[in-house]
């Protein structure tokens, strides 16, 4: 499987569904967020990326890739950084909707805590 299909199956469907699934409720005002994560995103996982492909701990089979490359790094690497954070931003910024949208259950009276009431009454005191 080429690194473009993995993509596309695992990572651009996802995202896709999400974007169907909860246009009504996306904004640009409640997706601004994403954005700086992603300029976080690049800015923090390029370096490392790069130097581990430099160094040998991982490497891309130059036929599973487009074979444009940004620093050691295929631009599919890259467009997985920034479409991995996106999927995970859609789906948690989905969660935390349908959480914050619960509004909590109002408890009917008989299941409520019965408090009792306690009188004062004065002490006896023993010499």
């Amino acid at each position: 499987m080429t690194y473009a299909r993995f993509l596309g199956i695992f990572v651009v469907l996802p995202i896709l569904f999400l974007l169907v699934r909860y246009r009504r409720t996306l904004s640009w005002r409640g997706l601004a967020p994403m954005g700086l994560l992603l300029v976080v995103v690049y800015a923090a996982t390029s370096p490392w990326d790069n130097m581990a492909v430099k160094w040998g701990l991982w490497g891309f089979d130059p036929e599973r890739i487009w074979g444009v490359k940004l620093g050691y790094l295929p631009l599919e690497e890259y467009l997985f950084f920034g479409l991995q954070t996106l999927l995970v931003g859609l789906w948690a910024r989905a969660r935390l909707e349908r959480v914050l949208a619960k509004k909590p259950r109002a408890v009917p009276q008989e299941s409520r805590p019965v408090r009792a009431e306690r009188t004062l009454e004065p002490r006896e005191v023993s010499p």
